[in-house]
């Protein structure tokens, strides 16, 4: 019977997450009893009775007419109940494992309650135990933005460098290497000093172990990364990188590598399998003002740890939040109903008609533009329908072109958004930096209209490739009808909502398309199975790093080989990829790379790799009920995107209501 109520544990993962609850018993949590009812394909009846998180009883009706009552406490099962049809009780005891004890009691004003993380991990955390932030699946559930901190800081708001972990940098003469100094008095949450020599080898490691995340980035530039001395790094290049600092020490929204401890990972045998993960040992080590007390499938909270180094050397204040809890992916109309009753202060993130539905029930719920239009953040993620480009008929400009000229992007965001997005005709969020960009490509677009919605060159195309409809007036060739699926984030707010418009729209010019919101989303793209995708892109300064995505270094031989990320995409032009070395070889911002820019993206509008379709704006609520000094508009000292690098700077500086 034990195992029967694991495999019910499973199935309640995929249930609704209703409630935020307690560690310890000590806690100020809000609970609810809930009961959720299943019928299985078998005709078994099973009724899950939850307070708060926990499951307190579990009734099986099963089709033989047997009556199975599972009583838990907590995780552990106590007693197991079977009636069966022939009138017979049989009961099983267990013995309760021991419950982990020694939580501190923080008061819910003093902690901070976020859910969604970037819309992953739906329902549940799938990396309960694992805590290296180099191996895939890590969720941005506190290790990245609590525990660990950047170098440098960048606010993609207002352009500003923050510099943290570090005070300053200097490239050698011609860029072919990089003296970082190290802020002094850092130490990790074992007391051990963090030194240039924890930098060095993270970076070391990265370069020599090609299963571990980013292996690829660190591993195109650098050569060897040597500690000078305690605060001195210096790391030589394989070739001129005058990018090196902002693409790979840098943290900003999701980008930048995370250091690690070496005296920890040193002992591991196979550092890319490491879990880091040892209560026992303190791991994860952490440099954070925040230290990792709980970890679940349900959640992850992490405490504030008063011998911070920064607030022991003077450099920052400690944080007057006392403790992160993190919750996983969930649906909407469940954040919606947690912010109303201030069981959450943040979530990723809602729909327009959404946020109006919840700030009527609860004032206290604010925006970026607090409640007036366009409510959220620009974020750097423009959104674009990506295709595989391996694959036929996606490997033909005239298709790629005949889809984008289907889409009407003002319906998308009238019927998917609510008007809460718009739609820039290149893969760029327009950021102050980047409007150079949008006006160099102004008569480019006018030649290569990315944003025109055209059923008549839809036909042109489509002829062209040697398409005609079928008798149900879907494109066909040669007796095979093109039907494809596009897959995207079961929970996006700015990618979810476009596919159903845009697969309505395929349709109605004649694509036999459909889409699906699979919870495995991304490994379809990254393994080619996906046909098309919603997928996002990413720039801040310059285009470079939304260019790159483009290049021929990631294209696979075939259309089912695993990618890296980000070239997702399969596509590959020799001259494109010539051109964007080229502007890598330069510094942000210099004025050489706006002339490559313009003959890189002039080949790209030509050849349509993925097709333009919305803004990412973030409608994302913050409770104000028992934290104020939010990141708003007219404080904008960084973006709310708590499940970001940069999310650390939003705890440090929040001020409590009580």
């Amino acid at each position: 019977m034990i195992s029967i109520s694991r495999l019910l544990s499973k199935l309640l993962l995929a249930a609704v997450f209703m409630a935020v609850v307690a560690c310890s018993g000590t806690e100020t949590v809000v609970e609810r009893v809930v009961e959720t009812v299943i019928v299985t394909e078998k005709g078994e009846t099973i009724i899950i009775t939850e307070k708060g998180d926990t499951v307190i009883e579990t009734v099986i009706v099963t089709e033989k007419g047997e009556t199975i009552i599972i009583t838990e406490k907590g995780d552990t099962v106590v007693q197991t109940v079977v009636v069966t049809e022939k009138g017979d009780t049989v009961f099983v005891e267990v013995t309760p494992t021991a419950v982990a004890k020694g939580f501190r009691d923080i008061p819910r004003n003093r902690t901070m309650i976020m859910a969604g993380l970037g819309g992953e991990h739906p329902g549940a955390f799938t990396d309960v135990e694992n805590f290296n932030p180099h191996t895939a699946g890590i969720s941005r559930s506190g290790l990245y933005q609590a525990g660990t901190e950047g170098l440098f800081y960048y606010n993609m708001l207002t352009g500003e460098t923050i510099p943290w972990l570090a005070t300053g940098f200097t490239y050698d003469a011609g860029f072919t290497g990089v003296t970082v100094k190290i802020r002094e008095g850092i130490e990790w949450s074992d007391g051990t000093p963090f030194t240039a020599d924890d930098v060095a080898f993270t970076i070391n490691m990265l370069n020599e172990n090609d299963l571990m995340s980013r292996h690829g980035e660190v591993a195109l530039w650098t050569e060897k990364a040597v500690a000078v001395d305690d605060l001195t790094l210096h790391v030589d290049f394989k070739m001129p990188a005058p990018r090196y600092m902002w693409d790979i020490l840098t943290f900003r929204a999701d980008v930048g590598i995370p250091i690690t401890a070496k005296h920890v990972f040193e002992t591991a045998d196979d550092p890319a399998s490491f879990s880091n993960y040892d209560p026992a040992k303190g791991w994860p080590l952490v440099t954070g003002p925040y230290a990792l007390a709980f970890t679940n499938v349900e959640k992850k909270l992490w405490d504030r740890r008063d011998n911070w180094w920064a607030a022991k050397t003077g450099f920052h204040a400690l944080p007057e939040v006392e403790r992160l809890i993190f919750l996983p992916g969930m649906n909407e109309i469940t954040m919606a109903q947690l912010l109303i009753t201030n069981e959450i202060d943040m979530a990723f993130s809602l729909t327009v008609p959404n946020y109006k539905a919840v700030v009527g029930q609860n004032e206290k719920i604010t925006t970026h533009y607090k409640g007036e239009p366009p409510y959220g953040y620009l974020d750097w993620w423009p959104v674009g329908l990506g295709l595989n480009t391996k694959r036929a008929p996606f490997d033909n400009v005239d298709v790629r072109w005949a889809i984008s000229y289907s889409i009407d992007r003002d319906e998308v965001i009238e019927f998917g958004f609510a008007g809460g997005q718009v739609a820039p005709p290149l893969m760029f969020p327009q950021y102050a930096p980047m409007e150079k960009y949008f006006a160099a490509a102004e008569g480019l677009l006018a030649q290569y209209p990315t944003l025109e919605s055209n059923p008549d060159k839809v036909v042109e195309r489509m002829t062209k490739a040697g398409f005609a409809k079928d008798n149900d007036g879907f494109w066909a060739k040669g007796g095979e009808r093109l039907s494809f699926t596009i897959v995207t984030f079961p929970q996006h707010p700015s990618t979810t909502p476009a596919a159903p418009v845009v697969t309505a729209q395929l349709r109605r010019n004649g694509f036999d398309a459909k889409f699906v919101l699979p919870t495995d989303f991304f490994s379809r793209i990254v393994s080619g199975e996906a046909d098309a995708f919603i997928w996002g892109h990413a720039s801040m300064r310059d285009p470079v790093q939304m260019m790159d995505a483009y290049s021929c270094r990631f294209v696979p031989d075939t259309d089912r080989e695993d990618v890296a990320y980000p070239g997702l995409y399969r596509w590959c032009n020799e001259e494109y990829t010539a051109l964007v070395d080229q502007m890598k070889s330069l510094p942000v911002d210099d004025p050489a790379v706006l002339p490559l820019f313009v003959e890189a993206i002039e080949i790209w509008l030509k050849e349509m790799p993925d097709i333009a379709l919305n803004s990412t704006i973030i409608t994302l609520p913050m409770n104000e009920t028992y934290w104020t000094n939010w990141p708003q508009f007219d404080n904008q000292y960084i973006h709310e995107g708590f499940w970001h690098r940069t999310g650390l700077q939003i705890f440090l500086n929040l001020k409590t209501v009580q």
